[in-house]
């Protein structure tokens, strides 16, 4: 009883530490690497993750996790960004981030099944910058998503399993930037002059699903299939809050435009090469094309609202991992990555400074008894961006257009991450 007690306290202390922290972005905002392993693997585990974090990787995997378990991983991010403008830079402040998330696994007994439950952040995104040249396009972004996805997998042949999940996702949203409201438009030219600034806040519930098929036709091959459904999150009672020559307006209620996160596809083969060498190629395919604009209807006050176009485009990711076993207690690993970014240059701005990227991945395992314990690193080298796209200017509702941000833009992108899991077998 006290057992039970402790590990539904450490669920909900893990849970709210997931929710508080899910705060960077990947390509586009997505996250996809959820524990150690994952990460040091390139994320290449959709056929052949063997933990409980099947029940994100892919919950037809859950069936063939070995004993009943419980992994608790988190992970730090060291996310370098900067926005380049005829010789001026403006650097994202938000450049620590830390993500959590929690995992377990049950065989019911005499049966065919698996259930297993988790706690992650697969969405988030976090950038913060001073009123620069940048204000006008960005000053504060965040979302944050949790989600919490009972599954069940159903092993009935040795050669296929299959598993579903339903998952709960609480987000909340938060979105600041600067107006140039001064029809002397040079006087926006000095921040503070002639600008309004713009707070929107909100939070959100919804619901999401997941589905894999696990295939092993011969004992070293096995084919992975995990599908990951959309999801939209309905910011439709936004807070906003005016400031600068708008202070003293008095918060109204805004409407926004469901956000989408995407429908992720992940296909995947894994390979046993021998008995201590394995690896294993995915090909994921994200539904960003969903994310059409960026809409909020002000229902009083000063602003009609506004209407950001995004435009983003479907992308595709290639992931390949590897390890190898020293012994039986030791695992090495490593993994590439190549990402395209689903974000347009006609919309790219600082809010989500996304590029293309290749990630380089390391880690290894180490297992005593009923523990085990991974360490995973991975570099994330963006491709430098230059665009044209005046959205430094920032337009929204009928604030007027600031001519500040001439020529050529410049974002320039790197991070690290370090992530840590720890397990126990029951």
């Amino acid at each position: 009883m006290v057992k039970n007690a402790i590990l539904v306290y450490l669920w909900l202390f893990c849970s709210e530490l997931i929710f508080a922290t899910a705060v960077l972005f990947g390509g586009g905002f997505m996250i996809p690497p959820q524990t150690a392993r994952a990460l040091s693997l390139g994320n290449a585990v959709t056929a052949g993750v063997n933990d409980p974090s099947a029940v994100y990787h892919n919950p037809a995997a859950l069936g063939e996790v070995e004993g009943n378990n419980i992994l608790i991983s988190g992970t730090y991010i060291a996310l370098l960004n900067n926005v380049e403008n005829s010789g001026r830079s403006a650097i994202n402040k938000h450049d620590d981030n830390f993500l959590a998330s929690l995992f377990a696994n049950y065989h019911i007994p005499d049966t065919d099944l698996t259930v297993g439950i988790g706690s992650y952040a697969p969405f988030g995104l976090a950038t913060t910058y001073e009123r620069d040249f940048t204000r006008f396009a960005a000053q504060r972004t965040e979302l944050k998503t949790l989600y919490v996805t009972p599954t069940i997998s159903w092993h009935p042949l040795r050669y296929l399993s299959v598993g579903g999940g339903v998952s709960f996702v609480h987000s909340s949203g938060l979105l600041s930037r600067s107006l140039c409201l001064n029809l002397a438009q040079q006087m926006c030219t000095q921040a503070g002059t002639g600008e309004g600034r713009l707070r929107l806040t909100d939070t959100a519930n919804a619901f999401a699903y997941n589905v894999g098929v696990l295939i092993e036709p011969v004992e070293n091959w096995k084919f992975g299939f995990h599908y990951r459904g959309r999801t939209d999150l309905r910011f439709d009672s936004a807070d906003v809050k005016f400031g600068g020559v708008l202070a003293g307006t008095p918060k109204i209620k805004a409407q926004v435009r469901p956000l989408p996160l995407p429908a992720v596809i992940n296909a995947g083969v894994h390979w046993k090469i021998n008995d201590f060498w394995g690896a294993e190629f995915v090909y994921e395919h994200a539904r960003w094309s969903a994310f059409k604009s960026l809409k909020a209807t002000f229902l009083s006050g000063p602003l009609p609202g506004f209407n950001l176009p995004e435009n983003w485009k479907n992308t595709t990711t290639l992931r390949l991992g590897s390890y190898y076993a020293l012994n039986q207690n030791i695992e090495l690993r490593g993994g590439i990555s190549v990402e395209e970014s689903p974000i347009p240059n006609r919309t790219l701005n600082p809010a989500i400074p996304d590029a293309d990227k290749l990630t380089l991945n390391a880690g290894f395992g180490y297992k005593w008894e009923r523990f085990s314990f991974d360490l995973g690193y991975q570099a994330v080298f963006f491709k430098t961006r230059r665009v044209s796209n005046n959205e430094l200017e920032g337009t929204p509702a009928t604030a007027i257009p600031f001519n500040g941000a001439p020529g050529r833009d410049k974002y320039e992108t790197f991070s690290n991450f370090v992530s840590l899991s720890l397990g126990y077998k029951f």
